[in-house]
Order: structure tokens, then sequence, then C-alpha cells
């Protein structure tokens, strides 16, 4: 098994592009019946697969920390939607996860004991990213933007936009429950600074940014006030049974 020490966050992620059609075929096989009606109510093909590959990685990244096989990890979610793992046993219950996909590239997470929320982000180009920025991000954050140039303003975007979405999974508590304000910079060392309101409190939390593949982004938050040890590695699936 693979040592997982409190201050470690481990992050997994599969470069779908990478898998060859028997991978992907044979990625079901650890999902529940649950996981695969919500995979076969989504209408793109595309999103079935990167939405089975992800799951996938889920179960057998879990099983490199525990002894358990991929099929018979079950997860129960709070009032807000956010997972964990459903167990009698201690140990396992602590172990703390989050997924992610976007079109491509899957990824997870997985600490001790800690809130964890990970998100990963396809840098898109074509989108007019400063309306959007300016309606849902902080004032700082829209400003900030608008100081960039095209091009680097849609990668900036995707980097704030992973970010905010891993402290918001991290957090857990539903939006009328989190500092939505809560704003996101890169100082001149390209070193993250948050700020947000007075019921935030930033020393409670570290946020970490990965760059998995090629115009994408992979952002990462945990709530502890030990100082994490991130570290980030590709997942090798190649469709073999565990």
């Amino acid at each position: 098994m693979v040592a997982l020490d409190e201050s470690d966050v481990h992050i997994w992620y599969r470069n779908i592009a990478l898998l060859d059609t028997n991978a992907v075929k044979s990625a079901d096989r650890y999902l529940s019946i649950d996981e695969r009606a919500r995979r076969d109510r989504l209408r793109f093909e595309a999103d079935c697969r990167d939405f089975t590959i992800a799951h996938d990685l889920l179960r057998r990244t879990l099983s490199k920390y525990a002894d358990l096989r991929p099929a018979d990890w079950r997860f129960a979610t709070n009032e807000y939607g956010k997972p964990s793992i459903e167990n009698s046993d201690p140990q396992l219950r602590a172990l703390s996860f989050s997924l992610s996909h976007t079109r491509g590239c899957v990824a997870c997470a997985v600490t001790s004991k800690a809130p964890l929320g990970v998100d990963v982000e396809q840098i898109d180009q074509s989108q007019r990213v400063q309306e959007i920025a300016d309606r849902y991000f902080s004032e700082n954050e829209a400003a900030w933007l608008k100081q960039c140039s095209d091009q680097l303003r849609n990668v900036r975007f995707a980097e704030l936009w992973t970010l905010k979405e891993a402290f918001l999974k991290a957090a857990g508590a539903g939006l009328s429950k989190l500092p939505t304000d809560v704003s996101f910079l890169f100082d001149e060392h390209a070193r993250i600074k948050v700020s947000g309101p007075s019921t935030f409190d930033p020393d409670e939390w570290q946020f970490a940014l990965f760059e998995p593949l090629t115009n994408v982004r992979l952002g990462v938050a945990i709530r502890n006030a030990k100082r994490s040890r991130f570290v980030m590695r590709q997942d090798q699936y190649d469709g073999t049974a565990v």
C-alpha cells in the first residue's frame, strides 16, 4: 500500500488520450449501480467516457491506501452533495478525497483527516471569460484579469476557476454558508494569494495549482493548519483488473 502521512496530499490524474479502446471499455467494471446510472444519464459519449474513467480512477486510487478492492468502496453524501467514505472502519473513514474531470483529463486527490477539494479544467481560448469574471468573480479578480493580455486572460481565468471550485468542494457546506467573495491572485513569484471577509481565515487553508497536461489546470484546496506536502502523480492505467 502507498504510505500517506497526515501532511500528505496525493493527486492522481489520467490522460485519457493515452488510453486504448480496451482500457476505456474495462473502466466501468468497478463502478456501482448508482454510478453507472448517473453515467448513463449523460448526453455526450465523451462525457460518459470521462465520468467512467474518473470514478474508476477514484476507486483504484483509494485501494492504494487501504486493503479494500476497488469494487467494495461505498460512499455517502452530505446534504450539500459532498461525498465521503461509508465504512465501519474509522481508518477508512478518515481518508478524505475529491474527484474531478474535464474533457480528456480526470483527477482525484487523497489526504487524511482534513477537508479536501480538487478541480480540473481545460483552458478554452474561445470563451469570453471577462464577462463571466465580471459576473461571478470578486472585484479584485475581475480587475486583475482585465490587465492580462487576451491569451493570458483565458489561462488565468481557468486557474482562478479551479482554485475557487476546489475551495467550494473542500468547504462542502453549500453556497449559502460559504464566503463566496474569497479572492485569489498570484504575486510576482507566481505564489497564490488568498483573501476574504472576516468570516474566512486564510491561515486555516492551503492551495496549490498544477498543469497536469497542456492546456489543463488543476487546483487543490485543503483545510488544514499544518503545512501540507502536495505530490502529483500520473496514474498508469491500462485496463488491467486489480
